[in-house]
């Protein structure tokens, strides 16, 4: 749309333009009024968590050390995780999970001996020399041990709190009726 005027256009109509001083009043007003609102909520916001900041950091505090005493109580019996990697208990599910990695003492070596491979060698290294550990993961040991890589599992443990599934009580108290039971 052409906004200038032409010399052939008469002077824009003053009851339109009046119309679109008051439209821009409106507007500017509203964009001032949703910023004051803008404002108001993140006080609003702010005062809360400030109110809470306390319990917060308290209750932070407390997963942390709860979680690491879970996780030494349950390394120090492995036998809870003999049938299964998750140890289920009333208040929740206790679990170890294995996640490999790879260990590359010395990358530059590592890269050399990638290099001397030729076109084989370079699906494993990125172009600023650094290896592309995912492709490397790959590879079976004893290829990454000739390389002088080794492949490290790590176990993380994660502690997941109850909740209660509305469905599956429904079909447990619906199976428990069908059979004469309690659920």
């Amino acid at each position: 749309m052409n906004t200038k005027p032409d010399k052939n256009t008469a002077v824009p109509d003053a009851e339109a333009y009046k119309n679109l001083v008051d439209l821009m009043a409106v507007h500017s007003e509203a964009t001032a009024r949703m910023g004051e609102l803008e404002n108001d909520l993140q006080q609003s916001w702010l005062d809360l968590v400030d109110a809470r900041r306390r319990d917060y950091a308290d209750l932070q505090a407390l997963l942390g050390r709860t979680e690491e005493a879970i996780e030494t109580a349950a390394r120090m019996n492995p036998q809870w995780f003999e049938k299964s990697k998750t140890l289920k208990t009333p208040y929740g599910r206790v679990a170890f999970r294995s996640v490999p990695s790879l260990d590359v003492p010395n990358e530059e070596v590592s890269i050399l001996l990638l290099e001397q491979l030729g076109q084989d060698g370079l699906p494993f290294i990125r172009m600023e020399k650094h290896l592309n550990l995912e492709a490397l993961e790959k590879m079976d040991d004893t290829e990454l041990e000739r390389l002088r890589i080794k492949r490290v599992k790590t176990e993380t443990c994660k502690v997941t709190p109850a909740r209660v599934d509305l469905g599956k009580a429904v079909k447990e108290a619906a199976k428990a009726a069908g059979k004469g039971g309690e659920p």
